[in-house]
């Protein structure tokens, strides 16, 4: 019923995280986390001879902040290093399903698999009870956008 063509490039990546994140668990850093791991870092410090336990949990603390800081720019390099990057996605939507192709994977889901379709600025985020996909305005045209959109609607 519908084909559309798009490329996985970074402008692509960088799009699909930043509408997605919003919408994500792994929005907020884990504060109980690291509070726990710098109070027993500080016990441990304090409160045995050998400091080493106490140093590793305070840096252990600190990689964490510095990976939820960095989140971003290393899922994108984790795209971009992927094989799947550059390739040319074909995504077929009809009134049964969607369905994406590259040369490197292929996913199919059906209307009934997905539980809702959430509309962001810059495009829509397919959510289903195993994972979220994102198709950017960009990549879609206004009337595929409105028959997804539709179909949410049944």
């Amino acid at each position: 019923m519908y084909t559309e063509k798009f490329v996985l490039d970074k402008p692509y990546f960088q799009e699909c995280f930043d509408e997605s994140i919003k919408l994500g668990d792994h929005n907020k850093p884990k504060y109980f986390l690291l509070v726990l791991l710098i109070a027993l870092g500080l016990f441990s410090i304090y409160g045995l001879t050998e400091h080493y336990l106490g140093n590793f949990l305070i840096l252990l603390a600190v990689v964490e902040c510095l990976a939820f800081y960095y989140r971003r720019p290393w899922w994108i390099a984790r795209q971009m290093l992927s094989r799947a990057s550059g390739s040319t996605v074909e995504l077929h939507i009809d009134d049964t399903h969607i369905e994406a192709k590259n040369p490197y994977k292929h996913y199919q889901l059906s209307w009934q698999e997905i539980d809702s379709i959430i509309e962001t600025d810059k495009g829509l985020v397919l959510k289903s009870n195993k994972r979220m996909q994102y198709l950017s305005n960009r990549s879609i045209s206004d009337d595929t956008r409105t028959f997804i959109l539709s179909q949410a609607k049944k």
